[in-house]
């Protein structure tokens, strides 16, 4: 019995070309929006690391392995630079007993970031669960080229700031608790915010927050703009 030829064609020239150009405007309307959410996910991971970071260091306060604890930032043109400390409270008491410290004549020297030997334990050093070190390239915050620290305390007591979160007005010493997180481009080198009402001079297009109080509960929010508000993460 004589077998049919089966009866199969190829895309021709033009049918080619049409599958092509159909694929290039599906990839043209929807790259603009892929680019997006990868650039909302940067910053958005880049948060959750940040607000980590601090959680983590502030439970080794609450569970007794520091009685003071660093989360030291820096910032400049290459990157972000992240890294928590811990000091032992056997440290920690021969500060406050020393009399002859700067921790009892200046507080303000307490958030130290200078001295080497100051901290028992530094992330940028220490390979320890305990203590950490982030490096954030494409993400930036409200401060350039500059130093910024944190410091906590179980009881709050020693709660105290340096640098860009060391602020003084009218004689008052204050720490700072908002720390902005944005995408570190040409235009973008910093996060353009108004820190006294935290809210943008410049329209972003992905703009977090970590909040953190003296006792350490941390928050993180999402600049929304259409409502011009923050929004809890």
């Amino acid at each position: 019995m004589r077998v049919l030829a089966k009866n199969i064609k190829g895309f021709n020239i033009i049918e080619l070309l049409i599958v092509i150009v159909i694929v290039g405007i599906i990839s043209a309307v929807a790259y603009p929006n892929f680019n997006e959410w990868r650039k909302e996910r940067e910053v958005r991971g880049a948060a959750v690391k940040i607000k980590n970071a601090i959680q983590a260091i502030n439970s080794q306060v609450q569970r007794g392995m520091y009685g003071f604890v660093q989360v030291y930032i820096e910032n400049n043109e290459a990157a972000l630079h992240i890294v928590t400390k811990g000091m032992k409270m056997e440290t920690l008491t021969n500060m406050v007993n020393n009399g002859a410290s700067d921790w009892n004549n200046d507080p303000t020297s307490r958030c130290d970031t200078d001295s080497t030997g100051y901290w028992d334990h530094d992330g940028s050093i220490d390979d320890m669960l305990e203590v950490t070190e982030i490096w954030l390239e494409d993400i930036t915050t409200s401060f350039l080229d500059g130093v910024a620290a944190v410091c906590f305390a179980k009881n709050s007591k020693w709660y105290s700031g340096a640098g860009n979160f060391l602020s003084a007005a009218g004689g008052q010493i204050s720490v700072d608790s908002l720390f902005f997180i944005c995408n570190r481009n040409v235009d973008f080198p910093r996060c353009f915010v108004d820190e006294a009402t935290g809210i943008p001079n410049r329209e972003h297009d992905h703009l977090f927050l970590v909040e953190w109080s003296r006792f350490g509960n941390i928050t993180m929010e999402k600049w929304n703009q259409p409502r011009e508000d923050w929004i809890l993460q």
